[in-house]
């Protein structure tokens, strides 16, 4: 039995040691995070249950990873060494560390709470107010030197006015935004590659792949043009007996030394508040503009970090929790392609039934041709499906225990399943697309997408009816939504339709007529003119004929367009069927002009330029940023020089608050008192 045990132990450290490599020195993971996390628990528990097998190279006991021979010089972290953190997966392991605190006889406590980036950690030392290096992790006691790199990082100071011996720690990362420009510009660079028959660059498989290769550049040219970021979260004095009073001043002092703190942090009082700041900082977390894969728990009271001391790997005053991850295996029966609104190709897979987090799942994301093909995963195969929180299930992996050699190599579609046309793929893209606007699937998509909130906003048109109005032939094409009225009656004795629903579907329908230009443009659906650039070009033209007859140089003017959104307008315009529709809807009395008439030229925000950060009570950040709207303002997305307002709420962005003078900060808490004062 003993022998058993010994194999399988071994096995995951070899496992789990190939994967350390590949991520923390390749920057090139074979795996997701929750298969790495799923073997690591696994050896944590034999290691427990057979401590006498536990050795001092395992996994477990090693922090971060030993460093290859590179380029950049190895040096060792002064002040003390950098620890990782222990993770926690339940409210379980939370209740249980604070247990643990308490046990020291730890008392009148508190905890700083943050949100985890995921990135590569960071180890920055100052001297007379000056930086003089910056270190990765590395093993936790040695890392590499990345001065001159972390020097192109805009957002990290060069000087600050502290003169004590310092280090700073943090997380260099990328934001999504970044990251898609970063692979969008590896697309066009592998056309380039492919003509010259060169070996074509590899895609970033997530931002924290991106930041991490970025920062081990030799070139510092690559870094400043890929627009690192960082977060910080500790500080430390050479001088042992400065910094030791707690976490939330530390942090204080960072921000005024013009460090970026993350701005959703949390002091809780109790281990039921941690509780609670979890949940807030979890529901945060599709609005951020960069990835975060838990929430960061600290004693606040940095006076007892040295009572409660550190383990070989960890301390024992802080954990991470990681967001609640479930993986089940299953068999893949069916790869299928499904058609969305742009014409673009989603694989999906089929499979056997599993339970997810308490739901039952058959079916999961595959992306693209290249995620299955880099996946190497076909048809009858066994993988692994994770669903993290209430995110689609997503298939990230091959079972190495169920690897079937003998299989059909899965090949992607070359047709479109909807409509029979041929698949394209456009230069500078990976993913396919069906170009034949007429396919039933993009039709349908298109309804969808015109009926939503944000486009022309009608009410009482699901899915579900969509089709069957569809099947009916009532709608063939979205003008076609104008003239349900005439089938009132038939409406009225179907199955499900009272009178009341009739009536209130048909007064949406209506009063669309009545959106916006900037709503009409978003909802004709645009390829790559999402929410902002239909009110840009709403706001700077004013009317959909103007905007119609634009040529693509006045519009490659505007900063606001740019090469591919400038080309994809003219494309749209160019198009017989587009115009068409257009003069239908005109027809049917849809307004084509920038209602200005209805902003207070006199209202205080008119006409300016304004960025919302923070949570403002009793509204959507979707609703809050119509109602400026409405005034007559111009939202913005970052601090720019020309910005006129940053409209805080309650845990606004401590970054954007530094990046702006105060007289143009207005503090706004609820929704009703915006109202008040300027609505």
């Amino acid at each position: 039995m003993t022998k058993n045990i010994e194999e399988k132990i071994e096995k995951l450290r070899k496992k789990i040691d190939k994967w350390n490599e590949e991520y923390y020195l390749d920057d090139n993971p074979s795996i997701d995070d929750a298969i790495y996390d799923k073997a690591m628990n696994e050896l944590i528990d034999l290691e427990k249950k057979y401590p006498n097998l536990i050795t001092i190279n395992s996994p477990t006991q090693k922090v971060g990873i030993f460093l290859k021979k590179t380029s950049f010089k190895k040096e060792e972290h002064n002040i003390e060494p950098m620890l990782s953190l222990k993770n926690a997966f339940n409210e379980g392991d939370i209740f249980h560390f604070d247990e643990q605190i308490k046990k020291e006889n730890i008392k009148d406590f508190s905890y700083y709470i943050e949100p985890k980036i995921d990135g590569l950690s960071i180890s920055i030392s100052y001297k007379n107010g000056k930086l003089v290096r910056a270190l990765t992790r590395g093993d936790g006691k040695i890392g590499e030197n990345v001065t001159q790199n972390i020097y192109e990082i805009k957002s990290i100071p060069k000087e600050i006015f502290l003169k004590d011996e310092i280090e700073v720690r943090g997380e260099v990362y990328i934001s999504l935004e970044s990251f898609e420009e970063i692979n969008k510009k590896r697309i066009l660079k592998n056309k380039e590659y492919e003509k010259k028959g060169r070996k074509p660059l590899e895609l970033f498989a997530n931002p924290r792949n991106a930041a991490a290769g970025t920062l081990r550049q030799l070139n510092s040219y690559i870094v400043r043009e890929r627009k690192l970021d960082a977060f910080f979260f500790f500080l430390l004095f050479k001088d042992k007996t400065k910094g030791k009073e707690t976490q939330e001043k530390n942090m204080n002092l960072l921000k005024k030394l013009g460090f970026t703190i993350n701005s959703h942090f949390r002091i809780a009082n109790n281990v039921n508040e941690v509780m609670k700041s979890i949940k807030e900082i979890s529901n945060l977390r599709d609005d951020l503009n960069y990835e975060i894969d838990g929430i960061v728990i600290k004693l606040n009271e940095i006076f007892n970090y040295e009572k409660l001391g550190v383990t070989s790997k960890f301390p024992k005053w802080a954990i991470a929790y990681k967001f609640p991850t479930e993986i089940k295996e299953t068999k893949l029966l069916k790869i299928f392609p499904t058609i969305g609104r742009t014409g673009r190709v989603t694989y999906n897979a089929q499979l056997e039934k599993i339970t997810l987090l308490g739901s039952n799942v058959q079916k999961a994301t595959l992306h693209n041709a290249n995620y299955i093909k880099g996946l190497n995963i076909n048809e009858g195969d066994y993988v692994l499906v994770k669903k993290a929180g209430d995110i689609i299930p997503k298939v990230i992996g091959l079972s190495l225990e169920k690897f079937k050699v003998n299989k059909e190599e899965w090949k992607e579609a070359k047709n479109c399943p909807s409509c029979n046309s041929e698949l394209k793929i456009f230069e500078g893209e990976v993913d396919q697309y069906c170009i034949n606007i007429n396919c039933p699937d993009r039709i349908l998509e298109i309804f969808i997408h015109f009926v939503s909130k944000k486009a022309m906003n009608i009410e009482g048109l699901s899915i579900k009816q969509i089709e069957k109005f569809r099947d009916l032939g009532w709608i063939k094409k979205i003008t076609d939504i104008y003239n349900l009225e005439n089938h009132k009656e038939e409406l009225l004795n179907m199955d499900g339709y009272k009178e009341k629903s009739v009536n209130n579907l048909l007064s949406s329908i209506e009063n669309s007529k009545n959106q916006n230009l900037n709503n009409v443009l978003f909802s004709l659906g645009i390829r790559h003119i999402g929410e902002k650039t239909s009110f840009d070009l709403a706001r700077k033209y004013k009317d959909l004929e103007i905007i119609r007859n634009l040529k693509y140089d006045e519009l490659l003017k505007d900063d606001d367009f740019g090469e591919v959104k400038s080309g994809s307008i003219i494309k749209f315009f160019e198009n017989k069927e587009n115009i068409e529709i257009i003069k239908e809807l005109k027809e049917k009395g849809i307004n084509f002009i920038y209602k200005e008439s209805i902003l207070n030229r006199n209202n205080f925000f008119y006409n300016k330029k304004i960025l919302i950060t923070g949570t403002i009570q009793g509204a959507t950040r979707i609703e809050i940023k119509n109602l400026f709207i409405s005034y007559g303002a111009i939202p913005v997305n970052t601090v720019t020089k020309d910005l006129d307002y940053l409209i805080v709420g309650e845990n606004p962005s401590n970054n954007k608050l530094n990046k702006i003078s105060k007289d143009k900060i207005i503090e706004i808490i609820d929704i009703n008192q915006l109202k008040q004062k300027y609505g």
